[in-house]
């Protein structure tokens, strides 16, 4: 399960109708509870997507390490770090594709997010989990603040 903490929801939204018809990605920054079961996302982390491609369109999204690096360095002494990240599908479905999992899911302990864009709009956004052999993405419930669903 992944814990979104109030507003959050709205920023992953905002930044990926801002990024279309690009891909956005960034990072959820948190920390792990439940013996390893719930990812407590505290805030986001936005990046710029350095997939390159030619043409002005990013159909692809990568995170430099550098990146991953950053955010946990900046966040350690809260007690936080990085516990996923999340990305858009400009007018394709909130479901991973075969390379998401072959090159976006580095490990099975954090949450993937990713947040369909249909002409301009967020349509949906939907959270995923990778199997320990890495498989496969399972979805994974998610569950958004009491102060966040009465906005």
């Amino acid at each position: 399960m992944i814990r979104l903490g109030a507003g959050l929801y709205e920023e992953l939204v905002r930044h990926a109708e801002k990024e279309y018809p690009r891909e956005c990605c960034g990072l959820l920054v948190g920390r792990i509870e439940d013996g390893g079961r719930t990812r407590v996302v505290e805030l986001t982390h936005p990046v710029e997507n350095s997939f390159e491609e030619e043409g002005e369109h990013y159909h692809r999204m990568a995170i430099s390490p550098l990146e991953y690096a950053r955010a946990e360095r900046t966040h350690a002494a809260r007690g936080l770090g990085v516990v996923g990240n999340y990305h858009s599908h400009p007018n394709h479905p909130a479901v991973p594709s075969r390379f998401d999992l072959e090159h976006l899911a580095p490990w099975p302990t954090m949450s993937y997010i990713v947040v369909s864009v249909l002409e301009g709009k967020a349509a949906d956004v939907r959270s995923w989990e990778l199997e320990p052999d890495r498989s496969r993405f399972n979805e994974e419930e998610v569950v958004r603040d009491a102060t966040e669903e009465s906005n």
